[in-house]
C-alpha cells in the first residue's frame, strides 16, 4: 500500500529497414569477460545487453533483441513508454491514458484488465525486477536510464511467467566511484490545440570514497491537455425518469492535462575485491485529469463527460543486489519490493442513458431500478471508481560460471509473492440504500477481490561450444504457481441473483462497510495451482568475423488462474512454442548492420476473456490455439561520420487457428448450446487476426551531426507507420466498432552543443496526424451503437525546447 503515488513485399521493406535503436554508450573501456550484469560498460559503436543474464555484445547475443541506451533515448526525446514502444519493432499496444498501455509481442493480444483475469503475455522488468501487473504497463519516467531491451519471443527459461510472448527491461544507470557528475535539463513544450507544459530533471553521480558512490535523480513534468469536454445537446431526458442530462458544470477546454514527479537514488559499495552491494530506491506519482479520448460522433477532440473524471498512479520500489564471486563463478543475489495504486474515477452516464433508450418500452429491466429512499425515480448517471493496489516482493539467486569457459552455465532460484487489492465500485448518487450494495450506499454494483499470487521456480542454461564458432545453448525452467481469490462481486439481493444472494455462509457482515476490505460477504473464494517445465534450445554458428546466424526452439507460459463467478472452474496454464531463425552481421567494417529474424510461434489453451451464462459476466477460459509467423529485422547504415540511418520493423500474421464461440466447449462447436441450453454463436471463425496488433509496422531515422563553428550541431528526422488494428477480435463487434486506421507519422529536431552545454528544438507529429492508439466503445456497441465508439489518439502536434547542461 502506498501512502505518499507497441511476405515478399513486406521483406523487401525490412531489408531496407535498424540495429540502429541499438545505438551505444561510449565508455572508457571493454567490459571484463565476466563484467557483473549491472556494470557492463560498452565500447564505442558497441553496446552491451544482459539478455541472458549475463553481460554480452549485443550483436554476440543470438536472439531477436532491439536495444535502445542512453544516448538513443536522449536523441528521440523518450520520456514515456509510448515514446519508446514506436521505435521496438516487435512491441504494439493499446493505450487508454498515462500509465493505462497493454503491451503486445509478435500481435499475440489476448490479454484482458479484469483483476481476476489472466496475467500479461509480456513480461516487464525495472532493473532485476519483474513489474508487470495485470491490465496496463508501468509507465517509468525515461530519464538517466542505462537502456531499455525489447527481447521478442518467449523468454519462459531465463525470465519465467508472464514473458511468454517477449520481456521488456529498463535498467537504470548505477552508481560510479570515477568521479563527480551530473546533469540539469529543462524543456518546454506545447500541445497543439491544447495547452503548454514543461520538464524539469537533474541527476547526480557522488563519488563517497574509492569503494562507494551514490546516484540520485529527480524529475518534474506537466503535460498540457488538449481534450475538450464540450456542452451536450440540450434538453435530452432520460425516457423513464425524465430528468434532463446535462453537463453545463463540466464544460472545458484542454481537460486531459497530466502532473507527475518522481526520484531514485541508489547507494553501491564494494564490500571487498570480489563482493559489491547496491541498495536502490525509486518513486513516481502521476495525476491526470479528464479523459483522454475523444469521439468521433461529436467532433475532432471532443467529447461530452457529465460526471468529473481522474486518474492517480503512484508506486515505488526498494531494492537490493548483492554481487560477488565464488572461487571462478559469479553469485548475483537480486531481491526488490514494489508497491503500487492506482486509483481511477471514470463517467459511466453514457452506459447509463443508451440502456435506459434501449430498453425504454421494458423500464423494470433498467430504469425503473434507479430510485431513491423516497420512491422516487433518480438520475441513473454512474460514476466508476476503482483503486488497485498492487504489491510484488521477488528474490532471485543465481550462479555464472566464467563466459571464457567453453561451457558456460546460469542457473538459479526464483521467488515472488504479488498481491493485487482491487476495488471497483459503480456508483449512483442518491440511490435507495434497499438498491445499493449492503454498507456501500449508492453503489449499485461492486467489485471487491484480493488476489495473491505466488510463483516458484528453478532454472538453468548452459551454453556450450561445439567449436569456437558452434555453440549449443540449452535451458530449462521448472516453475510452480500457487494463485488464489477471495472477496466479492455483484449487486444488492434485491437487485439481481448475481451478488448478495450467492453469499457463502458465515461471510456476510464479517468485514464491515469501510477500510479496504469493506464489503458485504464473500461469494468468490477459490485457488489454482499448477507446475510444468519450460525450455530452449538454441544452436548458433559465427559464419565469419561479425556473421553470427542462429536458429532457436523455445517454450514460454502464463500461469492458470481463477474466475470470479462461483460456478466457473479455474482455467488453465497458456503455454506458447516458438520456431525462430535469426541473423546478426555487421558489414564494410561496421558500417552496415542487419540483424533480423524469421519466426512461428504456436499458442496452446489460449486464455480469452468470453460471456458467460450468468448476467454477461466475463470468464477466462482456455477456448483454442492460434498462431503468429512473421519476419522482423533492424538496419544501420553509416556511410560517412556524423551520418547514419536506422530503420527497423516487423510483418506479423497472428491469428487464431480454431473458432471462438460465444460460449466455449471442449470441441470448440460454436453450434453446441451453452450448459444453460442458451443459442451458440461464432464470435471469431478461425483465422481471425488478433486484435490490438498492427500487420505491419515500421521506423526509420535519419541523423546528420556536423561542425558549426565552435558549435557541435545535428539535425534528425524520424517516420513511423503501422498499417491497421483490428478494435475486437470478435468479428461482429470489431465491424460495429471500426478499426484503427494506417497512419504515418514524421518527427523532426535540430539541436547544438558546446562543451557541456547544449539545446534541441523538436517536432513530433509534425504533420498533427490522428493516429489512433485504441478504439472502443462506452458500452455495448451492438446495443448502444455507432454513437458510443470513442478513440485515444496520439497525442497531437507537439514542439519542445529543451536546455540542458552536463558537469
Amino acid at each position: 500500500m502506498i501512502n505518499v503515488r507497441t511476405l515478399a513485399g513486406g521483406a523487401s521493406l525490412l531489408a531496407l529497414a535498424a540495429a540502429g535503436p541499438a545505438l551505444a554508450q561510449t565508455a572508457d573501456a571493454p567490459p571484463p569477460p565476466d563484467a557483473p550484469v549491472s556494470d557492463a560498460p560498452a565500447m564505442p559503436n558497441e553496446i552491451v545487453v544482459t539478455a541472458q543474464k549475463r553481460a554480452q555484445k549485443l550483436q554476440d547475443v543470438p536472439l531477436s533483441i532491439v536495444a535502445l541506451n542512453t544516448e538513443a533515448l536522449a536523441e528521440r526525446n523518450v520520456r514515456s513508454f509510448n515514446d519508446y514502444a514506436k521505435f521496438l519493432p516487435s512491441v504494439s499496444y493499446s493505450s487508454y491514458g498515462p500509465g493505462q498501455a497493454e503491451v503486445y509481442f509478435r500481435g499475440l493480444s489476448n490479454g484482458n484488465r479484469l483483476s481476476t483475469g489472466s496475467l500479461p503475455t509480456v513480461g516487464v522488468y525495472l532493473d532485476e525486477q519483474p513489474v508487470t501487473t495485470i491490465g496496463s504497463t508501468l509507465d517509468v519516467h525515461v530519464y538517466d536510464i542505462a537502456r531499455v531491451e525489447a527481447l521478442a519471443g518467449p523468454q519462459g527459461t531465463l525470465f519465467g511467467a508472464s514473458s511468454e510472448a517477449g520481456t521488456l527491461r529498463i535498467i537504470t544507470n548505477k552508481p560510479d566511484t570515477k568521479g563527480l557528475a551530473g546533469a540539469v535539463d529543462l524543456t518546454a513544450n506545447t500541445v497543439a490545440h491544447g495547452k503548454a507544459g514543461g520538464i524539469a530533471e537533474s541527476w547526480l553521480n557522488i563519488p563517497l570514497s574509492s569503494r562507494a558512490a551514490l546516484r540520485v535523480v529527480g524529475f518534474y513534468q506537466y503535460d498540457g491537455g488538449y481534450i475538450d469536454n464540450i456542452r451536450a445537446p440540450q434538453g435530452v431526458r432520460y425516457p423513464t425518469s425524465g430528468i434532463v442530462r446535462d453537463n453545463k458544470d463540466l464544460v472545458g477546454k484542454d481537460q486531459n492535462s497530466v502532473e507527475a514527479y518522481g526520484g531514485r537514488a541508489a547507494l553501491k559499495v564494494d564490500l571487498d575485491d570480489n563482493w559489491t552491494a547496491t541498495l536502490g530506491a525509486m518513486a513516481q506519482h502521476q495525476t491526470s485529469n479528464g479523459t483522454f479520448a475523444y469521439k468521433p460522433s461529436q467532433g475532432d477532440l471532443v467529447i461530452s463527460r457529465f460526471l468529473p473524471e481522474a486518474q492517480q498512479d503512484k508506486w515505488y520500489q526498494a531494492s537490493l543486489a548483492i554481487e560477488g564471486k565464488l572461487g571462478h563463478f559469479d553469485l548475483t543475489y537480486a531481491g526488490a519490493y514494489f508497491a503500487r495504486e492506482a486509483q481511477y474515477t471514470s463517467d459511466y452516464s453514457d452506459y447509463a442513458f443508451l440502456y435506459d433508450t434501449y430498453y425504454a418500452s421494458t423500464p423494470d429491466y433498467f430504469g425503473n431500478n434507479f430510485r431513491n429512499n423516497a420512491g422516487k425515480l433518480i438520475n441513473p448517471a454512474q460514476v466508476v471508481s476503482q483503486d488497485e493496489r498492487f504489491t510484488k516482493q521477488s528474490h532471485e539467486l543465481r550462479i555464472a560460471s566464467p563466459s571464457s569457459d567453453r561451457l558456460r552455465i546460469v542457473a538459479g532460484l526464483f521467488y515472488q509473492r504479488q498481491t493485487n487489492n482491487w476495488r471497483n465500485l459503480y456508483t449512483v448518487p442518491g440511490l435507495a440504500d434497499a438498491q445499493s450494495v449492503t454498507g456501500l450506499p449508492g453503489v449499485n454494483y461492486a467489485n471487491i477481490q484480493f488476489r495473491t499470487d505466488r510463483d516458484y521456480a528453478a532454472f538453468a542454461e548452459a551454453a556450450f561450444d561445439i567449436v569456437p564458432t558452434l555453440t549449443v545453448t540449452g535451458g530449462l525452467r521448472a516453475y510452480k504457481y500457487d494463485n488464489n481469490v477471495i472477496g466479492f462481486f455483484g449487486f444488492n439481493a434485491n437487485r439481481s441473483a448475481v451478488g448478495e444472494a450467492l453469499c457463502f455462509p458465515g461471510t456476510i457482515g464479517a468485514y464491515g462497510t469501510s477500510g479496504d476490505s469493506g464489503r458485504p460477504c464473500d461469494n468468490i473464494n477459490t485457488k489454482a495451482t499448477g507446475s510444468g517445465t519450460r525450455h530452449k534450445l538454441n544452436l548458433s554458428w559465427k559464419a565469419a568475423p561479425g556473421k553470427l546466424v542462429y536458429a532457436t526452439w523455445s517454450t514460454g507460459f502464463r500461469p492458470g488462474g481463477i474466475n470470479r463467478r462461483p460456478t466457473a472452474p479455474p482455467y488453465a496454464v497458456e503455454k506458447l512454442t516458438n520456431y525462430e531463425v535469426g541473423w546478426k552481421t555487421s558489414w564494410l567494417g561496421g558500417k552496415v548492420l542487419f540483424n533480423g529474424a524469421l519466426f512461428l510461434e504456436k499458442l496452446s489453451e489460449a486464455q480469452f476473456a468470453v460471456t458467460s451464462d450468468q448476467n454477461g459476466i466475463t470468464d477466462i477460459v482456455n477456448a483454442g490455439r492460434a498462431r503468429s509467423k512473421g519476419i522482423e529485422a533492424d538496419l544501420t547504415v553509416s556511410p560517412s561520420r556524423g551520418f547514419s540511418v536506422q530503420a527497423s520493423g516487423t510483418l506479423v500474421d497472428a491469428v487464431i487457428t480454431t473458432d471462438l464461440c460465444k460460449y466455449t466447449n471442449a470441441a470448440f462447436d460454436c453450434t453446441i448450446p451453452s450448459e444453460a441450453g442458451n443459442p451458440n454463436e461464432r464470435r471469431a471463425p478461425a483465422g481471425t487476426r488478433f486484435a490490438g496488433s498492427p500487420r505491419f509496422k515500421l521506423s526509420a531515422m535519419a541523423r546528420y551531426e556536423f561542425a558549426m563553428g565552435k558549435l557541435d550541431a545535428f539535425i534528425q528526422a524520424s517516420a513511423f507507420h503501422q498499417s491497421t488494428v483490428a478494435s475486437s477480435l470478435d468479428v461482429a463487434e470489431a465491424r460495429l466498432i471500426g478499426h484503427q486506421p494506417t497512419y504515418t507519422t514524421v518527427d523532426l529536431s535540430a539541436g547544438v552543443s558546446r562543451e557541456t552545454w547544449s539545446a534541441s528544438l523538436s517536432v513530433e507529429n509534425v504533420a498533427d496526424r490522428r493516429a489512433q492508439q485504441s478504439r472502443t466503445s462506452t458500452c455495448s456497441i451492438s446495443l448502444c451503437g455507432p454513437g458510443s465508439v470513442v478513440v485515444y489518439p496520439l497525442r497531437p502536434r507537439f514542439v519542445s525546447l529543451r536546455v540542458g547542461r552536463r558537469f
